[in-house]
């Protein structure tokens, strides 16, 4: 199976070799380059030397007095030319068309596009674009030897009855590096029975994947004895993405990723000796590869197949309903190798994904067949690695990338051959260190924690950790955690990279806001008067008699007006879901669109939050078992929320002037005094946090706010169902650590009156002993 050869030709092409020799200088009396150019600035002519300073204008031109040894610089423009090469050079003095690599400005276009080389030998084309429109291919070489194609792009851009590029009667060439477009054609790369030790190598050949497009098209066609096509990528197809005709012989498939298309992946039809292998196949329509006719000899070992036959994709010809991932049928029965292959439809409910003439199960289709002992029938990428068999005909050296295969320590190597260790399919899978990691948020400090301890090493253990905090602070350690305090409030891009011994490294990057705080509180609903909560998995629920570890929230700056809402329970900013924007989650560290909601502030004292994407405002059911959701178009009593800093919930308020605890007196129903004692139910209070920066006393006793009745010419009484005007006081923080009451109605301060003897009233005048109040 001529595997030397094989490996030879990979070897060149990854290792960006030339398959023709070293371009040696022509005889010093004759010019190395003949230049081309359009530009008005190179006054260009047919009629001059073709010198840079008196170029020609058409390629043809230059093409016309070309000889060995000799390069034709084109330059940027249009060329509307079809250009005969009639010339040829040596294998050491080459004929060579090329254009700037990094630019490709130059183009060859028009019905006729393209370049017609026969009868010659050692001619390159290189960098080239060449875009046709009539049915004539873009590279049209026959009877010729030494052709050359390396770099470029060729395509044809309307329906044409023939191959973008056509091999006919060729000897010793090559196609590499380079594209071809062929939505509109019969064949990307058509290689014909007369055509011999064609080599086409990391070549991306792309059709229309649909079966409408065109009938009978096939990505690359290869007719002739001992060609190959090696690390390419082919796309779409209606008959075939690589298709063998029976005249050819000894042909190598190897490395190749071939994806979507309505026809088969590689299809084997009659040719004898072919080596398919280490290719990875998927999403085809019909069989991924499919060997027929009187095909013999066929070795098909290492591949991957995944889902191809029809899944209902849209492109594929509901008439074919029978593909299977590796067919074998007529005479190619009995007279073809299957081993060391990994097929899967990626669903248990079908399991006939292989044919031996009939489709059937791996299981039968080793009992039928002989054949597919080491075959594996897994979608589990591990599954490929270290498990090829390195002695199957057409076996790479090295994997589609110009990758060495590299033995992973964690697997057994499980395949045969002279190298146990390598993949199965077109790439070796060499494991870089998988970064996972835990972003913790402190917007108090605004500071960030970042644990990376549930990463995984690669193929080597992990030496260090290197934290970038997206403001040119860089940390790099050992260990997997870091922390960092930000000087601003901002977003920043955290990046995360980790470094294997083996000098490998994988790098993830995350953005996260770092808001500015501008308080703590927990969330009291109107429709409960319970506080909100959030716990993974249940969503906010206002279920909570005191605003604990899961009830507080930080409040932040979003900017444009807008706030946000910072879970410290899971350190997690809330946000609208987009999967539905209703439901309410805090699982985000950004904050973008859904995330900045809108504060609302009713008359009442109370807030309202409304949601972004949708306007819609965030409700609470009463009953505190359903998840809150962000779904009512008005506000009314369920959309309305208190809020309380946590450290003044269930507070007391102790008078300074007797030492005793404010209580509402009677459940509530008689005015306050300070007279208790101890505090109980009676003494406890809420401190609401009203929205027009007041505070309001809301009794635990009885959900009700303390008011300074009579405009506050009557003693303070827990009676108000909401915070209106004889509701609402200012504290006043004293210098000894007390705290002071002013009612808003009257601007009086709250006075244990009589030293506490009897009830309070919002009557004095300024601050004494008797206006004078300790938290606790």
């Amino acid at each position: 199976m001529r595997k030397s050869l094989f490996s030879g030709l990979v070897t060149t092409v990854l290792t960006g070799g030339a398959l023709m020799g070293t371009t040696v200088p022509a005889h010093a009396d004759t010019p190395t380059t003949l230049y081309v150019r359009q530009n008005p600035s190179a006054n260009c002519s047919d009629a001059y030397p073709g010198t840079l300073a008196q170029p020609f204008c058409s390629i043809g031109a230059a093409a016309a007095i070309v000889t060995a040894g000799q390069t034709v610089d084109i330059g940027g423009g249009v060329y509307l030319e079809r250009v005969n090469v009639t010339a040829s050079g040596t294998p050491q003095q080459p004929i060579v068309f090329t254009t700037n690599a990094s630019s490709n400005s130059a183009t060859v276009s028009g019905a006729t596009a393209g370049f017609v080389i026969d009868g010659q030998h050692d001619v390159v084309l290189q960098n080239l674009r060449v875009f046709g429109s009539a049915s004539v291919p873009t590279v049209d070489a026959s009877n010729s030897s030494g052709v050359t194609i390396r770099g470029g792009v060729y395509g044809l851009n309307r329906p044409a009855n023939s191959p973008v590029i056509r091999f006919a009667g060729i000897t010793g060439s090559s196609v590499s590096n380079t594209t071809v477009i062929g939505y509109a054609s019969t064949a990307g790369v058509a290689v014909d029975a007369a055509s011999s030790d064609v080599h086409i190598l990391g070549t991306t050949v792309q059709g229309d994947a649909s079966y409408t497009a065109a009938d009978h098209t096939v990505g690359v066609r290869i007719d002739g004895p001992r060609n190959s096509y090696v690390g390419g990528q082919v796309h779409g197809f209606t008959d075939a993405a690589v298709a063998l005709g029976p005249d050819a012989t000894g042909t190598v498939v190897a490395n190749n990723l071939i994806t979507g298309g309505a026809g088969h992946g590689v299809h084997n039809n009659g040719a004898t000796d072919t080596a398919i292998a280490n290719n990875t196949i998927k999403d085809r329509c019909r069989d991924g590869i499919r060997v027929d006719g009187a095909s013999s000899g066929v070795s098909v070992q290492n591949n991957v197949l995944a889902v191809n036959g029809y899944f209902s994709q849209g492109y594929c010809d509901p008439a074919f309903l029978d593909g299977v991932e590796i067919g074998v049928y007529d005479g190619a029965v009995g007279k073809t190798v299957v081993d060391y292959n990994n097929a899967h439809h990626y669903y248990n409910d079908s399991p006939q994904i292989y044919a031996w003439n009939t489709r059937m199960g791996l299981a039968a289709f080793r009992a039928a067949s002989g054949q597919a002992a080491h075959d594996r029938e897994t979608g589990q990428a591990p599954d490929s690695y270290d498990s090829a068999n390195s002695a199957a005909p057409g076996y790479p050296e090295l994997d589609r990338t110009g990758q060495q295969r590299i033995d992973d320590p964690t697997v057994p190597n499980t395949g045969a051959g002279p190298v146990t260790y390598a993949d199965r399919g077109a790439v070796e899978t060499i494991r870089t260190p998988v970064v996972r990691f835990d972003i913790g948020l402190n917007l108090e400090n605004r500071s960030v924690t970042v644990d990376a301890s549930a990463s995984t090493p690669g193929l080597a253990p992990i030496a260090s950790y290197e934290f970038r905090f997206g403001d040119n602070s860089v940390v790099t350690q050992a260990g997997p955690i870091a922390s960092h305090t930000y000087t601003r409030a901002d977003r920043y891009t955290l990046s995360i990279k980790i470094i294997g011994t083996d000098g490998r490294s994988t790098t993830r990057n995350e953005q996260v806001s770092v808001l500015q705080q501008t308080g703590t509180l927990g969330l009291r609903a109107l429709s409960n008067r319970r506080y909100v909560s959030y716990e993974t998995g249940s969503g906010l629920q206002p279920n909570q008699t005191e605003p604990g570890a899961t009830a507080q929230f930080d409040l932040a700056d979003a900017g444009n007006g807008k706030i946000a809402l910072f879970s410290r329970a899971v350190g997690r900013y809330v946000a609208i879901s987009e999967f539905d924007n209703t439901m309410l989650t805090a699982e985000s560290i950004l904050v973008d669109k859904r995330e900045a909601f809108t504060l609302i502030r009713n008359s009442d004292g109370t807030i309202s939050l409304q949601a972004p994407i949708t306007a819609q405002y965030v409700t609470a059911d009463p009953s505190g078992t359903v998840a809150m959701s962000a779904s009512s178009p008005t506000i009314s009593t369920w959309e309305k929320f208190f809020q309380v800093k946590p450290s003044e919930a269930n507070t007391s308020l102790k008078a300074r002037i007797n030492g005793r605890y404010v209580s509402a007196d009677g459940a509530g129903a008689k005015p306050l005094i300070a007279s208790a004692p101890t505090a109980s139910l009676w003494e406890r209070f809420d401190l609401v946090q009203l929205s027009d920066g007041h505070v309001g006393l809301l009794a635990r006793v009885n959900n009700r706010f303390v008011s300074a009745d009579g405009a506050g010419s009557k003693p303070l009484i827990a009676n108000a169902p909401t915070a209106s005007t004889w509701e609402r006081f200012d504290m006043v923080y004293n210098s000894d650590g007390t705290i002071s009451l002013r009612a808003s109605i009257n601007n009086k301060f709250v006075s244990a009156d009589g030293a506490g003897s009897k009830p309070l009233i919002a009557n004095g005048p300024a601050i004494s002993t008797w206006e004078k109040f300790t938290l606790g």
